[in-house]
């Protein structure tokens, strides 16, 4: 009998009698992993099994994990594929052999099932140091509780994750490495408000030694309006009338800057003044009134004018007095 035949054999009868066992050996010139997958799992999407690493030139085992939901290719050769990593929701391979902490030095990712975000996979992760291989609990941090394995940019030096909560909430996040530890320096969350209009933000930058919160908010792209009027004043900001159509028939003010940001949102009770031609609201204890000219702005303390450079193209307060909406009195 062939050495062919008898190798072929051997497999078969490990599948059948056994555990099925991959070796993984080109993934480092250091490493080589024994993948062990329990009887009955061969076929499955999430395998049960168990992962060895070790050290080439003795075979000392220093790494071992079990997990109940493994998940791997395998090439044209028959060979498990690593260092696979599509961001942020593609594959990702079982083992991940890359410089983590900048350091110059290949560190260890080794996936231990499906634990980060919507039952996604999520590592182990160990770094290499002139002792050999240390689990470093900070950066498995970064691979369990996000969305996958986290992205790294040589060119800047930093770490990048992404996690989400359904269709409308995402937080993506930047960190440096000191310390030989991940620090975050910047946080972005942005999510959909429930009033259904405007896309909010929460943004956290490093300061020293605290993150400093920034809150600001867009006008969503999807969402159903109608500009009704609009003034651009000398600064750039704007202020925009809206009518929105996507919940409720109502109309809705927005004051932004130039660079869209919403300085101030309104969606209460409005007064419209035919023969003076006027949309009134009051905001806590600031009266705004929007005429043809701009904005009179009446505090508790002072009367401010503001007037406008220019009138939004087609949309005049006059329309107002034609429709019907459930926040809008007409006098």
């Amino acid at each position: 009998m062939n050495k062919y035949l008898i190798s072929i054999l051997i497999l078969v009868s490990i599948s059948i009698f056994g555990q099925t066992k991959y070796e993984i050996k080109d993934f480092s010139e250091k490493y080589i992993g024994i993948l062990t997958i329990d009887k009955g799992f061969e076929d499955e999407v999430f395998k049960k099994g168990e992962i060895s690493i070790f050290k080439k030139d003795n075979k000392e085992s220093i790494i071992k994990i079990n997990s109940e939901e493994f998940t791997f290719d395998l090439d044209t050769n028959g060979n498990i594929q690593t260092n696979v990593l599509e961001l942020p929701y593609g594959e990702q391979s079982i083992i991940i052999y890359q410089d983590f902490n900048f350091d110059g030095l290949k560190d260890l990712a080794i996936m231990d099932g499906q634990y980060s975000c919507y039952h996604g996979p999520s590592f182990q992760i160990y770094l290499e140091s002139e002792t050999g291989l240390k689990h470093s609990a900070e950066f498995t941090r970064l691979a369990q509780e996000y969305c996958g394995m986290f992205q790294i940019d040589y060119k800047t030096k930093t770490i990048n994750t992404m996690t989400k909560s359904g269709c409308c909430w995402h937080q993506f996040s930047t960190f440096e490495v000191k310390g030989n530890k991940p620090i975050a320096m910047r946080i972005v969350e942005n999510g959909i408000n429930s009033n259904g209009i405007t896309e909010d933000y929460v943004e956290k930058n490093r300061v020293g030694n605290k993150m400093v919160e920034e809150k600001h908010s867009y006008l969503t792209h999807d969402v159903d309006i109608i500009e009704v009027y609009s003034l651009t004043f000398k600064n750039e900001k704007q202020m925009v009338v809206y009518r929105a159509l996507s919940f409720e028939d109502y109309l809705f003010y927005i004051f932004i800057d130039k660079n869209s940001k919403i300085e101030l949102m309104y969606t209460d009770e409005f007064v419209y003044n035919k023969k003076e031609q006027t949309l009134t609201f009051t905001n806590k204890d600031i009266t705004y009134q929007i005429n043809k000219n701009g904005i009179i702005v009446n505090t508790p303390k002072k009367k401010i004018n503001m007037k406008a450079v220019s009138v939004g193209e087609n949309t005049t307060l006059s329309s107002l007095s034609n429709l019907t909406l459930k926040n809008l009195t007409i006098e």
